[in-house]
């Protein structure tokens, strides 16, 4: 785990033991796919780093409808403004595949910061930068229209391979909570842009196979 902590910021600050002595409060944790980690309203006693897979961030309201803010990759953190803050889980956190995290307890992490003090102040700055690009993200859903925020998830998720983009194949049901849309306005966008051959869907990918239109 040591060799990976090294690679994340604000940890990649740290020497070698600074490093040990935040892998020695780490707790090695595996969940399987589609369980919760995170439930929003819970009481903070831990924070977590992603070490393998995916999960989703999202926030749900009373009549159980969600809305996911944030999809997090390998290296990515979560926990740490409630945590922090000492406030109850602002948001719910679900595997969408199997995941192993690293955790931490709010006790020992924060002792670890004050022993670490320009570990705190880059973990401020990375905190900044997410509340700005959630701000961002959450402008963007509220001011487009339903093909606008599924194709800003198209070009948002896509990365370069083999000379082609690539989009994770998150269900339409999860790029519905995305968006803030039904499942069923966001399946007939895609089976449009299919039909147009604008992209296509293997078993583990959407794949943009030219640049997709303005407008629907």
């Amino acid at each position: 785990m040591l060799s990976f902590l090294q690679t994340i910021t604000p940890y990649d600050t740290l020497d070698e033991r600074g490093l040990q002595s935040l892998e020695s409060i780490a707790i090695r944790r595996n969940y399987k796919k589609n369980m919760v980690i995170i439930q929003q309203g819970d009481d903070t006693n831990s924070k977590f780093i992603l070490i393998e897979g995916e999960m989703r961030v999202y926030v749900e309201d009373e009549d159980g409808k969600q809305l996911t803010v944030r999809i997090l990759k390998p290296g990515n953190s979560f926990g740490e403004v409630a945590l922090i803050g000492g406030f109850p889980r602002t948001a719910s956190v679900a595997t969408l595949t199997d995941c192993v995290v690293a955790a931490f307890s709010r006790e020992k992490y924060l002792s670890f910061l004050e022993q670490h003090p320009q570990v705190s102040i880059a973990l401020a700055r990375n905190l900044a930068n997410m509340v700005r690009d959630t701000t961002e993200e959450l402008g963007y859903i509220a001011l487009s229209d339903v093909y606008g925020r599924v194709t800003h998830i198209l070009e948002k998720y896509a990365v370069e391979a083999d000379d082609r983009r690539l989009v994770p194949k998150f269900t339409h049901r999860e790029i519905a909570g995305m968006i803030g849309s039904s499942r069923e306005m966001v399946s007939k966008i895609l089976k449009e842009l299919e039909t147009g051959d604008y992209i296509s869907v293997t078993s583990k990918h959407y794949v943009i196979n030219k640049n997709l239109p303005a407008n629907w």
